[in-house]
């Protein structure tokens, strides 16, 4: 007697090799998420040295006030001491947050912060802190990190022209 359809064995073998096929792309897919995650972050990290490193520019040659935004602005014309660098990287901070910097791993958690001691565990993050010109200067300027899955950078820094002599 002649049926149509398909035996047990068949669709049994078609399941496993759909489950074979799927395991290997959750695989594949989450390599991709973490990869873009990275980008992501690393296209954050980027965009706010470009916008630090232009700001000081400007500072350089203008000096007094320069306004990030309407309610936001930083003092060119202030000593790079501790608490002066840090009331900057402060505004530089608070300027990418209203300016809509996300946490491309998790937007539950901050996209930048200032910490002025170091130290950050929450992968996606960019991070301002303070650091001396040299070793026991009282001088500062502004350094910038991020942090990612995979890898531990080195810090980007920061200073106007008359910064660190």
């Amino acid at each position: 007697m002649y049926q149509k359809g398909f035996t047990l064995i068949e669709l049994l073998v078609v399941v496993a090799i759909i489950g074979i096929l799927a395991a290997v792309g959750a695989v594949v897919f989450t390599g991709f998420m973490e990869s873009a995650k990275k980008k992501a972050t690393v296209a954050n990290f980027k965009n706010a040295s470009r916008f630090i490193e232009t700001t000081l520019i400007r500072c350089d040659h203008r000096g007094g006030i320069i306004n990030l935004s309407n309610d936001i602005s930083i003092d060119c014309d202030a000593t790079n001491n501790r608490s002066n660098v840090n009331n900057m990287a402060d505004s530089f901070m608070n300027y990418f947050i209203s300016s809509g910097f996300k946490n491309p791993y998790n937007s539950n958690k901050p996209a930048i912060i200032r910490t002025g001691s170091g130290g950050d565990t929450v992968n996606g993050r960019l991070r301002l802190d303070e650091t001396e010109c040299s070793s026991g200067s009282s001088s500062k300027k502004i350094a910038l990190w991020y942090k990612v899955h995979d890898e531990d950078p080195s810090p980007k820094l920061f200073q106007m022209y008359s910064w660190c002599d």
